[in-house]
């Protein structure tokens, strides 16, 4: 009975050992699986920034004021799209105006003045006129008087002829004559007279011609007051109040955006990021009324503290002046 027990007791015991193994093996820890060595991976300092940006045109034409005076109107303003030769301000000067009044009256006296002088010429050559066929009348008249005298004379010395008759016909020949010589002195005045008042109609119809040159310049000058737009674009700068004063040192009223296609992006990145831009690196453009990723530009420049990203729009939408952002891969 005894020899039956001891193998059943050794039994048991090892049942137990080997229950107590099964579970301090599942309350311990797996062991890490064995990894292979990764291979060592490249340094890479790229960092992709946003940064916010404002659109300016790349192209723009100064507009200045042709003359100095007071801003009369202002018919443009920032934002405006203008065509070419659109009336954009105007300047008042009275210098010019008081400039143009006294030669519009300087014009008007030499128009008078011509108008005067042809009428005269008029009259003198109509007197003239009428002067030489009197001269002429007179000098045929003189002439048949010569003719009756030297008939009569030559009569009188053959005694053919009364002494009365031909001292009569002596008279008549001198009086004609003495009438021709009057009316043909005459009419050689009025003839002088007529060159006198051509040679004046010549003079001043070249002061005329001065003074209305004078006149074209002075209503130049009161046009250049009116400013039109040179080229067609967009107004992107204006200087300037009705009222203001306009003088050399200040003419640049407008500034117009043209080729509104060819767009740039300045920033303004902290000063520890600005030395991490470099010209030709690439840049995406985002902006909120154009759909998709981006639009792709480079960095055109980096000058005073900011940095331009130049860019081609497909859209119309964008124009200078819009917010934008710029993402950018720093070096």
């Amino acid at each position: 009975m005894r020899g039956k027990w001891i193998p059943a007791a050794l039994a048991v015991v090892l049942a137990v050992a080997g229950a107590g193994a099964f579970w301090l093996l599942r309350r311990a820890p797996a062991p890490p699986p064995s990894q292979s060595p990764k291979p060592e991976q490249p340094v890479v300092n790229l960092a992709e920034a946003n940064f916010p940006g404002t659109l300016r045109a790349q192209h723009v034409v100064d507009v200045e004021a042709g003359v100095s005076g007071t801003i009369e109107s202002l018919e443009a303003g920032v934002g405006d799209e203008v065509y070419e030769g659109q009336l954009l301000a105007r300047i008042s000067s009275q210098l010019l105006e008081a400039e143009r009044e006294r030669a519009l009256a300087a014009v008007e006296g030499a128009r008078a003045k011509i108008n005067s002088l042809e009428a005269a010429i008029s009259a003198a050559r109509l007197e003239a006129s009428r002067t030489r066929a009197d001269a002429a009348r007179a000098r045929r008249e003189a002439d048949q008087a010569e003719r009756v005298f030297v008939r009569q004379r030559m009569l009188n010395q053959e005694g053919a002829t009364p002494r009365l008759t031909f001292e009569k016909a002596q008279r008549d020949f001198q009086n004609a004559q003495a009438e021709f010589q009057s009316l043909d002195a005459m009419a050689r005045q009025a003839e002088e007279r007529v060159g006198e008042l051509m040679r004046d109609l010549d003079l001043s119809q070249r002061i005329m011609n001065d003074k209305s040159k004078q006149l074209e310049d002075a209503q130049a000058h009161l046009a250049a007051a009116e400013i039109h737009a040179p080229v067609a674009g967009l107004v992107v700068a204006r200087k300037g109040e009705v009222g203001g004063v306009v003088d050399p040192e200040n003419r640049n009223l407008f500034r117009i955006a043209v080729n509104l296609s060819l767009l740039e992006a300045v920033i303004d990145p902290e000063p520890p990021l600005l030395a991490r831009f470099r010209v030709g690196q690439p840049a995406l453009i985002v902006a909120a009324d154009v759909p998709g990723e981006g639009i792709a530009g480079q960095v055109k420049a980096v000058e005073n503290n900011q940095v331009v990203v130049d860019f081609v729009s497909p859209t119309p939408l964008l124009k200078p002046g819009m917010r934008v952002q710029v993402r950018v891969r720093l070096n």
